[in-house]
């Protein structure tokens, strides 16, 4: 039994062959790598350097300088200079002298004379008056119409009178009032002065009554102050008045007043 067990324990190991090849191989890279690394750092070492001196920097400083820069050139001899300024003068612009206009004789000497250049006079009829009209009637009437009846009269030129329109006190026109009434209260109420400012004002408007009767012209004189809505109020109920015409002479006239209102909210 014993050498059998002995046998055993000397029997060669193939898988531990292996790995101790492989732990050979192993080892023998890695001296190889080091002395390889080794070799590679002493090659690359820089050897220190000692900080520049304070004579160097100076130099260095003074080489860096940039080179200082041409001098300016020599100044233009004096004659030079004086021929420069002669050219570079200005030379005023001379006035051109104006061309006089002289406007062309034209205009006739002599005027001609109307009454040649007319021709023959006309020849005058008999029995005709002095400025009459070629063509006229004999017996005509100065200004009368060419064509018209002889011993006729005459039609005049003169615009037609105007129509008279009279002046009178309000108290004599509102004798004549048929219907006058007073301005409606509701209306007024309901305007912006009665209903906000709630301030008295006076209002003045003229008028005239026609010779039907009727009013016409209805004009604002003074106006009620800050709302026109009491004017128009007003206008509306004037023009509703109605009064008997004004006889004068025999007929009926125009006749024009104004009155003034005193309107007062509480």
């Amino acid at each position: 039994m014993a050498f059998e067990h002995y046998l055993d324990t000397t029997k060669p190991n193939p898988m531990r062959a292996k790995l101790l090849s492989v732990a050979a191989v192993m080892a023998v890279s890695g001296t190889f790598s080091m002395v390889m690394f080794m070799w590679v750092a002493g090659k690359m070492s820089i050897a220190r350097v000692d900080p520049p001196t304070i004579d160097f920097i100076i130099v260095q400083m003074t080489a860096e300088e940039p080179p200082p820069p041409p001098p300016p050139p020599p100044p233009p001899a004096g004659g030079e200079m004086e021929e420069e300024e002669v050219e570079e003068e200005d030379v005023p612009e001379e006035d051109e002298p104006l061309e006089e206009i002289v406007q062309p004789d034209d205009k006739p000497k002599e005027i001609p004379d109307e009454k040649k250049g007319s021709g023959a006079k006309a020849p005058g009829i008999p029995g005709g008056v002095p400025g009459g009209v070629p063509g006229g009637v004999p017996g005509g009437v100065p200004g009368g119409i060419p064509g018209g009846v002889p011993g006729g009269a005459s039609i005049s030129t003169k615009p037609a009178a105007s129509k008279t329109v009279t002046k009178k006190p309000l108290q004599a026109v509102m004798a004549q009032s048929v219907y006058s009434p007073d301005p409606d209260q509701k209306k007024l109420q309901q305007t912006k002065a009665a209903r906000f400012d709630k301030r008295d004002g006076t209002n003045k408007t003229s008028f005239c009554v026609d010779t039907k009767g009727k009013v016409v012209d209805v004009k604002t004189k003074t106006k009620f102050p800050g709302d026109p809505q009491v004017d128009k109020i007003i206008a509306d109920t004037i023009k509703k008045w109605r009064f008997k015409p004004f006889i004068v002479g025999g007929k009926p006239v125009k006749t024009c007043t104004e009155r003034t209102f005193k309107i007062k909210f509480k």
